[in-house]
């Protein structure tokens, strides 16, 4: 191989043809294969009933999701406290969604008991209903479908979700991959598992290197001394530049580069998780918004007394304690004499608003059935938000 200045003598390895297919040997893989995949279905669902009685939770954006093995995987937006402490809790104010769940046991129908009687293996092991092992290239992983989700108000119809098993071999923990939609209200979930990893079968396929093409140049005898003393500077070169990077090389802790601010959590080949928008319908008249009032002042005839929020609660509610005694004295010119106050409003699919309402004038005027309808009314100043 020539390539300036030098010349290369180059050795191939040598890579034996595969032989030529026979149909017999052919026909006896292939049922063989059939043979594997029904064992390793079997033994996979065995491994994968480890989880009953275990919930596994993954949050997206405003969604959270939970998801009880066995039972069923439901989508909801979460406390904010609560994530701080634990599993995500479901907020009472908001609607939650069922995107499936597992068909009851006790059902006497004809398709489910044709269903169940499918899903018993030859050990008399029950795998859950609605199940299969499926093959993408060398790469085997478990699906389970689930039915009987929240009707959904665009199709009209019951929301699915499709549960994909992966054998997750550097991992020590079950987890949710990610969740996302891949049609109007049905959804895809991976679940990364180390317990599939226990069956050859369902580990990944290892990598398969290039052959190794060696080659050395061809130097003269008259070149030899410096074609070596080129050779020796380049290796010295190359050694101090290795050590000034791995001096500089940030610290990695299980896979983490510590301190390069990098989020954890990556979705399907290594793109950001999908985040789901909340649904169209989502704000619902029966949703009441939630309202926390940081601030608020009496009347002069009521005294003038001002009630606000410590600096500890304002932290906890994530607001600037400036920021609100600025609102306060704006808001105490605009109203004078009356009462008024600051609360902070937040609506399912709107962003978070601090509001600034002063009450009204009462007419002296009018009767007392009016004065008692009105008395309290109010007036919103301004709105911004959060």
């Amino acid at each position: 191989m020539n390539m300036p200045p030098y010349r290369y003598l180059c050795t191939i390895p040598v890579i034996e043809s595969p032989p030529a297919p026979n149909k017999t040997a052919t026909e006896l893989a292939k049922a063989e294969e059939a043979r594997e995949l029904a064992r390793a279905s079997a033994h996979g669902w065995d491994l994968i009933n480890g989880l009953d009685g275990a919930c596994l939770y993954y949050m997206s954006g405003w969604w959270s999701y939970s998801f009880c093995y066995g039972h069923d995987v439901v989508q909801f937006h979460a406390l904010p406290a609560s994530v701080k402490s634990g599993p995500p809790m479901r907020d009472p104010n908001t609607a939650e969604y069922v995107l499936g769940r597992v068909p009851d046991p006790k059902a006497t129908s004809r398709s489910s008991r044709r269903s169940q009687a499918r899903s018993t293996n030859d050990d008399g092991q029950t795998a859950p209903p609605n199940t299969e092992l499926q093959v993408k290239g060398d790469q085997r992983y478990l699906v389970q479908k689930m039915g009987d989700g929240t009707i959904c108000d665009l199709t009209g119809r019951e929301r699915t979700i499709e549960i994909q098993y992966h054998c997750s071999p550097g991992s020590t923990q079950d987890r949710i991959g990610w969740i996302k939609e891949v049609t109007t209200c049905t959804y895809l979930m991976v679940v990364n598992t180390p317990r599939l990893c226990v069956d050859t079968a369902f580990q990944p396929p290892k990598e398969e290197r290039a052959n190794i093409i060696s080659c050395r140049a061809i130097v003269s005898e008259a070149e030899q001394a410096s074609w070596h003393a080129q050779k020796t500077l380049e290796a010295q070169s190359a050694m101090v530049g290795q050590a000034k990077g791995e001096a500089n090389a940030p610290i990695t802790v299980g896979g983490v580069v510590i301190g390069g601010r990098q989020m954890l959590g990556k979705g399907e080949d290594g793109k950001e998780a999908h985040k789901l928008s909340p649904p169209r319908n989502f704000r619902s008249s029966n949703i009441a918004p939630l309202i926390e009032v940081v601030a608020q002042g009496a009347s002069r005839e009521e005294g003038s007394k001002v009630d606000i929020l410590t600096d500890e609660e304002l932290a906890k509610l994530d607001l600037s304690p400036e920021m609100i005694e600025d609102l306060k004295k704006e808001l105490q010119k605009l109203a004078g004499d009356r009462g008024w106050k600051l609360e902070v409003v937040e609506t399912p699919g709107d962003p978070r608003e601090i509001r600034g309402i002063v009450d009204t004038d009462e007419d002296d005027e009018v009767g007392d059935e009016q004065d008692s309808e009105e008395a309290g009314s109010e007036e919103n100043f301004f709105k911004e938000e959060l």
